[in-house]
């Protein structure tokens, strides 16, 4: 391609070929000479551009490591920094004298220090090296697209673009505990339980008696109770407690309500965050945790244990859990198409240009039918056709008075206006006329404007997404004519890539569409089956977002009854929106003075003053100004009112619920946890 210096050459050599080929021939022809002369040379360095482009450009290589702490990682730790090296190079025969590579930096990560960039000229034993350091803010996944090259002549004539795709994705796991978490693995609690509770049911060889039962063969002599033997005449075994540790099971909520928000700082991350730190508190004081995320549709869990690879397989969970994006179902087709356009042409300019992915103007054609109103049209267009197919198909007796009727009218129209059968035929024939103008300017409409862009964007991503899955014409013509299917492909395409879109919070009967409330009989369902699994009695820590689901709580209440009735333990963490105050705040009264007290500017609820103030035009600006802390101040006691029924609800059958503010709540949990070893009811 043609910069805008190579564009001037081309416009000031042509002007010197015209001024010496046909103003100065007959003065002097140095002027044609000299222009001949650039444009050969100016021919010469695009032919060299070109063989460069072929032959090197087309065989860049990339190789990319991310090391942190000295080594090499296949995945990184939220919060600190680690160092990515891009490795380009090429095995072609010619040398590129000026490339630009630029690594495309992942949405979820922050740079730190170094230039994502590199000016090079390579040769075939040469490479550019890309160093530079990121940081994970948050827990998610970190995923690389590729590197942008641009390489141009030295002249600054050509240049082109072209990406090196080399995907590839790392997990950003939770931090690591803090001193929070390294507690003692040991018991802090030694109190014994009352008379006739014991912590665990099963028996075991702690210090602590179970039962008594009559002796089996196999049972070691020291277990048995001689002088309970000597009372009863018969050989009586000792049983005694098991000492395993905490059993703690993290189910986490994984709905589409929690994927709201900036990246990075949704609830959802924050809830993973959360968990994290309890698994490895518990971790580390040698308990077992199990890890089980649900949403609307179903639950995925797996079993308590303790194992490196246990732990190592939860972080990742978390991190794939906490990168999950808000679905873009009722998003317009139009705003998706605007922001997967861009990012599909910077990923794939080789299947995104006119040549390759083209719009046939067919296409652009807006067929008329479509309308209802398009048959009247049709049929006004067919009309003269079809009556006189039905007449001369008709009987003679039939269509003979309309002939002699229609001779009548044309000698009348004739004698009046002094035509000829023209006049006739016109007449008969406007309905046509009007007809085949209404199809003609109507279908052509798509060929022009706003409609002709996105129809043309939309089929190119469509055959971008269609070469990418398979699917061949018939995905393409599909994900043209359904805008569900066309939605969830590029929502697919966007959250893989981190790419947020704005997303209506209510539907068109103004209900809010993330409030998820099918996810509380998922989650029951999921609390139940783990109480059946248990085999003592365990911690189930609930982290999801309750508050306003109200009368939908009714399974959850059913379930946490259950688990409560076989003596185990539920606690329930809240996400707390950082917009709305803690419902043990004092709400302030702050009043809102109106700026004018004309009757237009008053709200319906507003006194009039005795003196008026000169009368000001009212704009929706402060409209909206005024009645927006009415609004927030009804949403924030909306939102105060369901979390104090969900914590008398779940109170009401033995639950904890805890709310989480910007504060980190694992040494809740951890002093749950430590209740819980020093004293466990058996059932």
């Amino acid at each position: 391609m043609l910069t805008s210096r190579g564009w001037w050459f081309l416009a000031i050599d042509a002007f010197l070929l015209v001024l010496g080929a046909v103003v100065l021939p007959n003065y002097t022809v140095v002027p044609a000479i000299l222009a001949l002369t650039l444009l050969a040379w100016f021919a010469a360095e695009w032919v060299m551009f070109q063989v460069r482009v072929n032959a090197a450009v087309s065989r860049l290589k990339v190789t990319r490591r991310v090391v942190q702490g000295g080594r090499d990682v296949p995945m990184v730790w939220a919060g600190l920094a680690f160092e990515v090296r891009v490795r380009v190079h090429h095995d072609g025969p010619v040398r590129v004298p000026f490339a630009l590579f630029e690594d495309r930096l992942p949405q979820a990560a922050e740079l730190v220090a170094g230039d994502p960039r590199e000016f090079a000229h390579l040769a075939a034993d040469e490479e550019a090296r890309i160093d530079y350091t990121l940081k994970g803010p948050a827990t998610g996944v970190l995923r690389f697209e590729g590197v942008r090259v641009r390489v141009a002549d030295l002249h600054g004539f050509f240049y082109h673009r072209a990406f090196l795709r080399d995907e590839i994705e790392y997990l950003i796991l939770p931090p690591l505990t803090d001193d929070e978490g390294r507690q003692r693995a040991d018991k802090r609690f030694n109190t014994l339980p009352p008379p006739g509770i014991h912590r665990l049911r099963r028996p075991g060889s702690g210090g602590e008696l179970l039962d008594l039962r009559d002796y089996r063969p196999g049972d070691p002599p020291k277990m048995i109770a001689w002088k309970a033997s000597a009372r009863r005449d018969r050989l009586i075994t000792k049983e005694y407690e098991s000492d395993v540790p905490v059993r703690c099971v993290l189910f986490l909520d994984t709905s589409e309500g929690m994927r709201l928000g900036p990246p990075g700082h949704t609830p959802l991350t924050r809830m993973a965050a959360v968990a994290s730190g309890v698994a490895q508190a518990a971790a580390g004081n040698r308990d077992l945790v199990g890890l089980t995320t649900f949403g609307e549709d179903a639950a995925k869990g797996t079993s308590p244990a303790r194992t490196k690879l246990h732990m190592i397989d939860m972080l990742r969970r978390l991190a794939e859990a906490a990168a999950l994006q808000p679905g873009t179902t009722g998003v317009p087709p139009e705003q998706l198409t605007g922001r997967a356009f861009p990012l599909a042409v910077e990923l794939y300019p080789e299947l995104m240009t006119r040549r390759t992915n083209s719009m046939p103007l067919g296409r652009l054609w807006i067929p008329l039918l479509d309308r209802g109103w398009g048959w009247i049209v049709l049929f006004a267009f067919l009309y003269p056709w079809l009556l006189i197919g039905s007449i001369f198909n008709a009987p003679r007796w039939f269509w003979k008075p309309w002939v002699e009727g229609m001779a009548v009218v044309a000698e009348g129209i004739t004698r009046h206006k002094g035509g000829t059968w023209v006049n006739f035929l016109i007449l008969m024939y406007i309905p046509v006329l009007i007809g085949g103008l209404v199809w003609l300017i109507y279908g052509i409409r798509g060929w022009f404007g706003e409609r002709r862009t996105q129809l043309t964007r939309r089929k190119q991503l469509a055959a971008l997404f269609a070469l990418r899955d398979g699917t061949g014409p018939g995905g393409i013509e599909r994900l043209i004519h359904d805008d569900e299917a066309y939605a969830e492909r590029v929502g697919r395409f966007l959250n893989e890539r981190q790419i947020r879109v704005p997303i209506p919070l209510y539907d068109d009967r103004g209900h809010y569409r993330y409030r998820c409330a099918g996810k509380t009989a998922v989650l029951a369902d999921a609390l139940v089956r783990a109480v059946g699994r248990a085999r003592d009695n365990e911690l189930y820590v609930i982290l999801a977002d309750l508050a306003e689901l109200g009368p939908d709580l009714a399974p959850l209440l059913k379930a946490a009854r259950v688990a409560r009735a076989r003596h185990h333990q539920v606690m329930v963490i809240v996400p707390w929106p950082a917009d709305v105050p803690p419902p043990d705040d004092k709400p302030r009264t702050e009043p809102v003075a109106p700026p004018d007290d004309s009757p237009m500017d008053r709200l319906p609820w507003e006194k009039s003053k005795k003196k008026p103030r000169k009368h000001r035009p009212v704009t929706p600006i402060d409209r909206t100004a005024r009645l927006l802390p009415v609004i927030q101040a009804a949403l924030t006691r909306q939102y105060h009112e369901g979390f104090r029924k969900l914590r008398r609800s779940l109170g009401q059958v033995g639950a904890t619920v805890v709310r989480v503010n910007e504060g980190d709540p694992v040494q809740v949990v951890l002093d749950r946890l430590d209740r819980l070893r020093g004293m466990r009811s058996r059932r």
